[in-house]
């Protein structure tokens, strides 16, 4: 596989997980009785689409995504503010769960709506850093890649 270098295939990517997030947050919606079949018809795209591009997209945003011990400094404060961002998404889409669930309380099957919900919105807040990150990052530097090739 290919590593995606360029800011703009990791924004494209990025997009591409944002409306995979869209189409199971849209199933998630529609899970109910009347229109089940084609929220599981949404869903099961959806959740391949934002799956794979967010997987795709954590390997393209590199060391950044890391664990802490083998970043150094730069990397550190590039990957602390992804988290922080990501923090600030995260509650916000929480207090969309929360209007998602004041309005399911007055539907049959509270409980089953507001859980689809919430794992929708949980699944988009774990990619958040990465998306972040992918939308933010320049461009890698070529010269780092070169494979011992005289210039």
């Amino acid at each position: 596989m290919t590593v995606v270098r360029t800011r703009s295939d990791r924004r494209r990517l990025a997009v591409a997980a944002v409306i995979g997030h869209s189409v199971v947050i849209a199933g998630a919606a529609l899970l109910r009785e009347p229109t089940l079949w084609f929220a599981v018809g949404l869903l099961i795209p959806g959740l391949c689409l934002c799956v794979g591009a967010a997987a795709v997209l954590r390997r393209a945003v590199g060391r950044p995504a890391s664990a802490a011990k083998d970043l150094d400094e730069r990397e550190m404060l590039l990957r602390n503010r992804a988290h922080y961002a990501a923090f600030q998404g995260i509650c916000v889409l929480m207090l969309v769960d929360l209007a998602y669930g004041l309005y399911a309380a007055g539907q049959p099957e509270p409980g089953s709506l507001l859980s689809s919900m919430t794992a929708a919105l949980f699944v988009l807040g774990t990619s958040l850093p990465a998306l972040w990150l992918a939308w933010k990052l320049p461009d890698d530097d070529p010269e780092d890649f070169d494979e011992g090739i005289p210039g």
